[in-house]
């Protein structure tokens, strides 16, 4: 969710021209269910500014919008074994993106893919499973009272 919401450009327009016609800030609130510091706000910017567009954001823009990381995400929940490499080029290919395969896997990440791999079972010779089956049916037939002596 964002934490502000930027007014569309065609509306603060719309309340600077009714300004320049001649109405009130309170006039100008009232059409268009504004409170009268917004309008006023508005207006007073466009004084000191002569333009209404928006600033731009401080700080470093997101590489991928929401709407893209959830096709990546999608792409890896069709195939889970889809390197990092193939996202990247999925991603040039699809939204005219070049970036790292990192930033693919960061995206994975934040959405609760992580890259792990289980440990593979330890092969049992046959020999060795001879010896487990031995071992086990010695056990299989002691009674209840030698299992309860164990700690």
């Amino acid at each position: 969710m964002e934490q502000w919401r930027e007014t569309n450009i065609f509306w603060l327009m719309r309340k600077i021209s009714r300004w320049k016609n001649g109405k009130s800030v309170h006039c100008i609130g009232q059409i268009l269910k504004l409170s009268k510091s917004t309008v006023f706000n508005i207006i007073r910017r466009f004084k000191k500014t002569n333009n209404v567009e928006n600033k731009p954001r401080s700080g470093r823009q997101r590489t991928f919008i929401e709407h893209e990381e959830r096709l990546i995400v999608r792409q890896v929940h069709i195939n889970p074994r889809t390197s990092a490499v193939k996202l990247t080029l999925k991603c040039k290919s699809r939204f005219r993106k070049s970036v790292n395969p990192e930033t693919a896997r960061n995206v994975l990440r934040k959405h609760k893919y992580h890259g792990r791999v289980l440990w593979r079972k330890p092969y049992i010779s046959k020999a060795n499973r001879k010896a487990r089956l031995a071992f086990a049916k010695m056990y299989v037939e002691q009674p209840i009272e030698f299992w309860k002596n164990q700690t």
